[in-house]
């Protein structure tokens, strides 16, 4: 009986941690292909990317997101957003992390439409707004 319940506990440790292992492996290589879609989004590649008019000719040029004294850099957040959400984003944490933890934070996004002047939209946390070049 207690050899039987050792190999138990055996079976169920090897168990255990070869799922934390397939997860780790799991969650690197989604940010291996994240970071690899975007590099190739980034050189202008068209691999994988929607053309849709009014928001597949926006150039993000700069997203600050936080509160007076404390932001981060968006950029690459926001210009992923708008490639699979059709030119919506969502403003929250998920953006670039809690800069300011407790303050109101918003958004400001700096960005062009092809050769046109550059337009800024501001948006607070929790909203979503929408960019696109439509006259």
């Amino acid at each position: 009986m207690k050899k039987s319940i050792k190999l138990v506990v055996q079976i169920a440790a090897v168990l255990a941690m070869t799922a934390s292992a397939n997860s780790a492996i799991a969650q690197e290589r989604r940010g291996y292909d994240d970071n690899n879609r975007y590099d190739a989004n980034e050189r202008g590649d068209r691999h994988d990317r929607r053309e849709a008019p009014g928001w597949a000719q926006v150039r993000v040029e700069e997203a600050r997101y936080g509160s007076v004294r404390h932001t981060c850099d968006a950029r690459r957040s926001v210009r992923r957003q708008v490639e699979r959400n059709d030119g919506t984003v969502q403003v929250g944490n998920n953006l670039c992390g809690d800069p300011a933890p407790g303050a109101q934070k918003r958004l400001q996004i700096t960005y062009r439409c092809g050769n046109r002047e550059p337009q800024r939209i501001i948006a607070r946390e929790a909203e979503s707004l929408r960019l696109n070049c439509r006259r």
